[in-house]
């Protein structure tokens, strides 16, 4: 399992403490809350980064995402990444041909065949490309293509530059909420 972890530094803390050091409770919400909109926006990050990588809907990406909040006992959040593969069918352009169906996985790549090949909706009403096994008519498997978690780890700096975006995303929500609370306590 792989993570992007969102958290705040000591030198961060100290000056919201020392700012808020005059409302009850405040320290703890204002970095539940920043925590929380720097792991959504650092997901979003993340599923453009993957998605300019791989040739699929973001929504797919987003399947394989998971994010786990901060919470006032836990002031971490954390995106990771499964093992999720999506269907060929998620690709964009996944087509069937006489010869089988064409697909295109990476977006820096070529289109490719899978030979014998087809589409079919399944009486679940699944969709998705399917290959024999054998000769005979069943047993058939679902084409998948590769994990987010695979593309994720096998992209050079992509988990380095997703980290530190967040991290500067971190930085300028915590003082976003320190304004906020000022702002609410002086009305």
């Amino acid at each position: 399992m792989l993570a992007v972890k969102v958290q705040f530094d000591e030198k961060s803390f100290k000056e919201a403490v020392f700012l808020l050091r005059a409302i009850p409770r405040a320290v703890p919400r204002v970095f539940t809350r920043a925590i929380n909109r720097a792991v959504d926006s650092a997901a979003v990050d993340l599923k453009r980064r993957v998605g300019s990588i791989l040739n699929v809907r973001k929504g797919d990406i987003a399947k394989a995402l998971k994010k786990r909040r901060a919470s006032y006992s836990n002031l971490t959040g954390t995106i990771s990444a499964g093992e999720f593969r999506p269907g060929l069918i998620a690709f964009t352009g996944t087509r069937q041909t006489k010869r089988g169906v064409t697909y295109r996985i990476m977006r820096t790549t070529g289109r490719k065949l899978l030979p014998h090949g087809f589409i079919q909706r399944m009486s679940s009403g699944h969709r998705g490309v399917y290959k024999r096994k054998g000769i005979s008519r069943l047993p058939i498997s679902e084409q998948r293509g590769p994990s987010v978690w695979r593309v994720i780890t096998n992209s050079k700096d992509l988990l380095k530059d997703a980290t530190d975006a967040a991290g500067d995303k971190m930085a300028k929500m915590i003082n976003q909420q320190v304004g906020y609370e000022l702002r609410k306590w002086n009305r």
